[in-house]
Parts: C-alpha cells; structure tokens; sequence
C-alpha cells in the first residue's frame, strides 16, 4: 500500500493523464447500404422500417441487438453507435466492476432514443438498455443519458488572512434556476485530458490563468478501483468528474473585481456571473454537488497532510508580472 507522501506526489499533476484507447463496435450484421457501416433497415411492426445494428460484447450471452426509436434518423442512429460515448459505455460494462463481468447480468437489447449534436461532435446520447438479472430474470434500471467525462476546479484564494472561492452562477434550465456551482465543463475529445480541460474551462469561465503544474488532482486521492473519478448521478446519466484543487494569492482589489464580473462564452449560450464567498461559508451556499464533494476531498487531504502547505500566487491573462491574479 502507498504512503500517504507517494499519494501525494502522484496528485501534484504536472501531467497529462491519458485516457485508455477505447474499443472500435465489435462487430455488425447485414450492414445498410450507405456510407456508413454498422446500420440496416429493420422491420418491426412500424409504420416506418428503424435503423438497427447488433453488436458482440463479451460478457454478453450473444450478438446484442442495438435499434432506433421511432423518428431517430439513419443518420443519427450511426453517429450515436459509433460515438466514443457509446463505445466507452459498452466498455465500462466489461471491466472488472462491469455489469456483464461475473455472468449474473444479461443485455439482451439497446433502444437508441435521441442525440444531441455540438456542431460536429456528439454531445448526448440518450439510450435505453434491457439488461436482465439471470437469477430473477428481472429487468435492472437501464436508461441511461450518456454525456461523458468532465472536470471541475475548487479554486481557493488567500487575501489578507481570509480565503475565497470563486463560484459561478449560472442558468441550468433542467433545474430551472440559477446555480452557483465550481468552474466546470466537458471533455471535448478521446484524448482524456482532464488537467488541460480544467485550465481552459478556468480560463475560459473566470478570466483566470491557471498554469498545469500549479493544478492538484483530488479525486486521484480516491482508491484505484473507485475509477478516481466521482460520479454525481449514476443512477441515470455516465458523466465521471475529474476534481481539481488550485491555491493561490489575490489582493483585496483583485477579490472585488472578481465579484460579479460577467464572463463565459455568450455565444455558446454561457451566461455567468463570478460569485467570490469566504471559503468558510462555501459548504452552506451552494447546493453543486461538485463543490460539495471537492469540498470533502480537500479537508480529508489536508487532514491527512497530502497537500502542500503553502499556495501559490497566480495571475490573470492580461496581468502585469507583478500581478497578484
């Protein structure tokens, strides 16, 4: 077992931590004629034949039938089942945590139900998988809104004896409220470049420049076979988040420029606000689960002495050298 010290080190992330290549579709059946492989016109009672496809997943007791729902698109169809959203799902249940690992859970069918596309990129997959218990034959929970990996960054600010984090308020339409939540976004590659995502995002959400070496990975801290990712909602949605920690110095005129400073992306439909609280304060102000959980992570850590002791001062793009942020 690591020492706490060699734990330590492996999470001062100077690093990029490369994410495992992901498996190509294991296999396909009677292909549709058209540009892309894996899909056929199946009739299944419809008004309108649907697209549909099997794959081999081992694990499984045979080929796994993958089909549209009603109204999804050929075309729409095959971009969701050769997305890498799809491809690591397919790939989590084979590990040694998987569903499929010990035999007890079949998947007899995937229903693809929707998809969302970021310009050229897939975004969400909205799917449904028949998985069946062999020993009850009962059907588990299977609905599943894949999004993928993403990165939030606890950023914590030392001025005149008190320390800050800085927030972001945001518009959350499925909530339907504006929440105050950690600097946060989405993986947009295969690449799994959780720490150069954590700085952009910051960058991009805060007007902060964060160098790589000054970034702490938390969520490394966890157990190996945790995945050393925290999952906010696994009950329904794939996403894994990656935990980061920065620690730095600001003067007081930096903390109030800080404070409700409009930032974001506008035309990417990103409306945020900078919100600036006493770090004290952090866990009785927002209801992010990413913030809570960074939250732990860090008083756990320092507790255990994992962390440096002293943080480092940063600087804002734009900023003179002798800048503080």
């Amino acid at each position: 077992m690591m020492s706490a010290a060699a734990v330590a080190r492996q999470c001062l992330l100077g690093l990029r931590r490369a994410a495992p290549p992901l498996p190509p579709l294991l296999s396909t059946r009677a292909p549709y004629r058209s540009r892309r492989r894996g899909a056929r016109m199946a009739s299944s009672g419809d008004d309108a034949p649907r697209p549909s496809t099997t794959v081999a997943v081992p694990g499984a007791a045979g080929p796994v039938r993958v089909v549209a729902a009603r109204g999804l698109t050929e075309e729409g169809f095959t971009r969701a089942v050769e997305s890498a959203l799809f491809r690591q799902w397919l790939k989590n249940l084979q590990e040694e945590k998987g569903v499929l690992t010990h035999g007890r859970l079949d998947l007899r069918q995937i229903l693809i139900q929707g998809i969302d596309m970021f310009g050229e990129r897939v975004g969400f997959v909205k799917f449904k998988a028949d998985i069946v218990d062999e020993e009850t034959k009962a059907k588990v929970p299977g609905i599943v809104f894949a999004r993928g990996p993403a990165v939030a960054v606890l950023i914590l600010l030392e001025s005149k004896g008190q320390t800050y984090a800085v927030l972001t308020e945001q518009v959350r339409v499925p909530v339907g409220k504006f929440i105050l939540e950690l600097p946060a976004g989405m993986l947009d590659d295969e690449k799994g470049d959780f720490v150069g995502t954590a700085v952009r995002e910051v960058e991009e959400e805060t007007g902060i420049k964060l160098n790589l070496e000054d970034m702490v990975d938390l969520t490394a801290l966890l157990n190996p076979d945790t995945g050393c990712r925290m999952f906010p909602s696994p009950g329904g949605c794939d996403e894994e988040i990656g935990l980061f920690l920065y620690r730095g110095h600001a003067d007081e005129d930096t903390i109030t420029a800080l404070q409700g400073k409009e930032t974001g992306l506008r035309d990417h439909g990103e409306l945020i606000k900078l919100r600036v609280v006493p770090y004290s304060q952090l866990w009785r102000s927002t209801a992010d689960a990413k913030a809570l959980s960074a939250i732990a992570l860090y008083e756990m850590a320092m507790k255990e002495g994992l962390l440096p002791s002293s943080p480092r001062t940063s600087r804002r793009r734009g900023s003179s050298p002798t800048a503080n942020l």
